[in-house]
């Protein structure tokens, strides 16, 4: 797997995906720098060579803005082709005009672009030294339409080659960087799926060492107790069969009394383990925050470790809630207050209760953003937030019938459910 990564990370360290509208940027550049070079070819070679010369360079110049597009689509084969023929072009201005770097230089620079942007490293290095090996070549001394043309110096061509070097590494540059970039987000985003489900185990895990114990001795005391019943019906039942025995006896005074002996040492067995049955059924509850004081030691963690700020309104709260209700309001708050943090990028979430006619409503809003870019100005719900995992939360609201809605609001999202506070789990 690890291998699969690097191979993941070299490849898009070689290759870069340009968005359409840059493709559109880049190829409009490019058009505009060739339309202005040939306005330029025009101002300073018309009448200074011969007019047949000047006229089939000029025709040369009108064929580039053609071909720039193609350098610049999504297809490497496209790609290579346009490159060639553009280079092509440019040696042929070359040929004919010499060492006239003002024209030639700028004339490279989208190519050089589409090259090292949409390119593997190796392909664009190879174009390069192509493209400056063949005008390099053209500058040499030569005869254009059997007129010499002045070759150009050393100098002019180790300046020519060092100009198109450092635009081309510029390039490189900026793409390897932008790449890394991209590799970067998304392995960040491969992360944030991670730490999504981590934090969702960490909910549930949560809630389960709050309320678990509390229902696994919940559930103890419901076997004790039909233990208990088993135990005093049995013995009780034996008890009565013993004494009547001991009443239908015929008068023999020992054998009553062993009947009887043998009913109290019975009784007495029932009763010892009865005594340590409710024994069992005494042991002290599970002492843990309950009503207020639970969600309040759950904000208070949250804003401790996040640094949100929490305002939280118990209103005519109840003081006590029924297990099931409390539940599941600690995992709204829990699922709001991660919500918030996780995807709206919130800085406050407030917290408000209110109790009306056998219904608790609980009401979460956050000023982080919501998924769709504003709330009507009613402030009205909108969609919720995608892969929050509020579904879940919903169908259990709703079968304890209740009522759910989660969405973005004006200047933030907000999480409300009402609840009865004495659960149909219909």
């Amino acid at each position: 797997m690890n291998d699969d990564l690097k191979s993941s990370d070299k490849d898009t360290t070689e290759t870069y995906h340009i968005r359409i509208w840059t493709r559109f940027v880049l190829i409009m550049g490019a058009c505009v720098l060739y339309i202005l070079a040939e306005a330029r070819f025009n101002q300073a070679y018309r009448g200074t060579i011969f007019e047949n010369s000047f006229a089939q360079i000029k025709f040369v110049f009108k064929l580039l803005p053609l071909l720039a597009p193609l350098m610049f689509l999504p297809a490497i084969p496209v790609i290579n082709l346009a490159v060639l023929g553009t280079q092509g072009l440019l040696l042929f201005i070359a040929l004919g005009i010499g060492p006239d770097f003002t024209l030639l230089i700028p004339m490279q620079i989208p190519l050089l672009v589409a090259v090292t942007l949409q390119l593997q490293n190796i392909q664009a290095i190879f174009w390069i030294l192509f493209s400056d090996g063949t005008i390099l070549a053209a500058l040499q001394p030569h005869n254009a339409w059997g007129e010499p043309v002045n070759a150009g110096t050393l100098y002019q061509g180790l300046l020519y080659t060092a100009l198109t070097a450092i635009v081309s590494a510029l390039f490189l540059l900026l793409k390897n960087q932008s790449n890394r970039l991209t590799a970067l987000q998304a392995a960040v985003e491969r992360l944030d799926r991670a730490y999504q489900k981590v934090v969702d185990a960490n909910l549930d895990f949560q809630t389960y060492a709050l309320f678990a114990r509390e229902e696994a001795m919940e559930k103890e005391r419901r076997r004790l107790a039909g233990e208990l019943h088993d135990i005093i019906g049995y013995s009780l039942t034996n008890v009565i069969m013993l004494i009547q025995a001991a009443q239908i006896g015929k008068g023999d005074s020992e054998q009553t009394h062993a009947i009887l002996e043998k009913a109290r040492l019975h009784a007495d067995e029932s009763l010892r383990e009865a005594r340590q049955t409710l024994a069992a059924l005494r042991t002290e509850a599970v002492e843990r925050p309950r009503g207020a004081n639970l969600f309040l030691k759950l904000t208070k963690t949250f804003q401790e470790v996040t640094g949100i700020l929490i305002n939280i309104d118990f209103a005519n709260m109840p003081s006590e809630l029924p297990a099931e209700v409390e539940k599941l309001l600690y995992r709204l708050i829990q699922e709001g207050l991660t919500n918030a943090f996780r995807h709206g990028k919130a800085s406050e979430v407030h917290i408000s209760f209110w109790y009306d006619r056998g219904n608790l409503t609980i009401r979460i809003r956050d000023n982080g953003r919501g998924e769709t870019l504003e709330a009507n100005e009613e402030g009205t719900l909108s969609s919720e937030r995608p892969g929050i995992g509020l579904a879940g939360l919903r169908e259990q609201v709703e079968q304890r019938g209740g009522r759910f809605q989660a969405g973005a609001v004006m200047g933030g999202f907000l999480l409300e459910a009402t609840l009865p506070k004495e659960c149909n789990n219909g």
